[in-house]
């Protein structure tokens, strides 16, 4: 005897409202110039001979300024033997300029309406001191603003475009599952067992509420 089992479910879905929300990105550049320029010029010479000696500046000191390179400039200088008399002279020359321009765009991306905000702090893991800098006074409480109603309506209606889509996915699943129970129950009746157990593993594989109960029935009558 022909039996065929139809699964009808009726399914009300509520529709809101949700648009997709512009999202705002909010900018503030810093830019930081700097330009710095340094020069040095140096002489310095020693003569010696027999019983005297004379020596005239030394080692240069560095530029306090401008970022000098102590690598770079001229250095150069000569020596001289007469007799008993030897001296040296040398030279220093050295000049140089820096420029610099540094922009940092710290940028924050919100969807309008929701506040946003970026934070440079220190934290420190422990106390190790405590100066008081006012008095005495009674401190009130910073009051805590409530839930955003914007930002609530926003995750309501993410939560019901889930669940619309879950409740989609079992459907497809069911429908899908007693298509294999059809299959099977026709091939059962047309004598082809073995197909007649494959798609009933199939169905029972997904299958759900009374269809799995009829499918598992199926296949204990079966011995499967």
């Amino acid at each position: 005897m022909r039996s065929l089992i139809f699964f009808c479910s009726s399914v009300v879905v509520a529709t809101s409202s949700a648009f997709a929300q512009p999202m705002i990105t909010q900018s503030v550049p810093f830019q930081n110039l700097g330009s710095s320029f340094n020069e040095q010029n140096g002489v310095n010479w020693n003569l010696q001979g027999p019983g005297f000696f004379a020596n005239f500046g030394g080692n240069n000191a560095a530029v306090p300024f401008g970022n000098p390179d102590p690598n770079a400039g001229l250095r150069t200088g000569a020596a001289f033997r007469s007799g008993g008399v030897s001296g040296n002279i040398g030279f220093n020359f050295s000049q140089g300029s820096n420029r610099s321009n540094v922009t940092t765009v710290p940028s924050l991306t919100t969807m309008n309406g929701v506040p946003g905000s970026i934070v440079d702090q220190t934290m420190r893991p422990f106390v190790t001191g405590i100066t008081p800098v006012v008095g005495g006074h009674v401190l009130l409480p910073t009051p805590v603003p409530g839930p955003d109603p914007f930002l609530q309506s926003y995750q309501a209606a993410q939560n019901a475009d889930v669940q619309r889509r879950l409740q989609g996915n079992v459907e497809r699943t069911q429908k899908k599952a007693l298509e294999y129970f059809n299959r099977g129950q026709r091939a059962e009746e047309e004598g082809n067992l073995k197909m007649a157990r494959a798609n009933y593993r199939r169905a029972l594989a997904s299958a759900q509420g009374q269809l799995r109960y009829a499918v598992q029935q199926k296949m204990l009558s079966r011995g499967w």
